[in-house]
């Protein structure tokens, strides 16, 4: 599809992981006519906020949402995971609205936030992570495990796929790139 001879991109929504995934690899996002709506420090609430904004400037032909560390960091305060889901279900109902083909990307690991010692982010990434993968199911969406391919066994991000402990560098986005493609691919086969 494209608006006057321009193909409508793919719009990547969330985070500082998702705003470092295109300043790390411009070349991927080039290739592929992505657009990059990552913004860091937003929480899940301030992603909403903007979200369908962001999709309509960018005449989206489709999106990809990762988002929820930062509501698990408490980085605006304590955040019930229920409300993470509340947004994030509302996310998927617009882009529903616009008749735009969802992609959720997986919390990726760890296993401390190096900025907020006293929260112990484990638990609440794989409850949200189980969620996303059902509620990707439940709604045709396309779920990329980004998660499995960066966590130790203990659920932390590997050393050589992190910068801080949460952060990914290039070898994390690099290492991920194929459960993007593959996610994208079967959607498109599915479309």
């Amino acid at each position: 599809m494209t608006v006057e001879g321009v193909p409508r991109p793919i719009v990547f929504i969330g985070d500082s992981i998702t705003e470092g995934w295109g300043d790390a690899r411009p070349g991927l996002f080039a290739a592929h006519g992505f657009v990059n709506r990552g913004v860091g420090g937003e929480t899940s609430g301030r992603i909403r906020a903007r979200f369908r904004a962001d999709l309509v400037a960018a005449a989206a032909r489709g999106v990809h949402l990762m988002c929820g560390i930062n509501d698990i960091a408490e980085v605006e305060g304590p955040v019930p995971l229920g409300r993470v889901q509340d947004n994030i279900t509302a996310m998927v109902a617009q882009a529903r609205d616009l008749g735009l083909p969802v992609w959720l990307g997986s919390v990726t690991p760890a296993a401390a936030i190096a900025w907020n010692p006293e929260i112990m982010p484990g638990p609440a990434i794989a409850i949200l992570n189980a969620w996303l993968k059902d509620l990707a199911a439940t709604e045709d969406a396309r779920f990329a495990d980004y998660h499995g391919v960066l966590a130790t066994p203990s659920g932390a991000l590997r050393p050589e796929f992190g910068t801080d402990g949460v952060h990914l560098s290039d070898a994390g986005y690099r290492a991920i790139e194929p459960v993007l493609l593959a996610a994208l691919h079967g959607r498109d086969r599915a479309s």
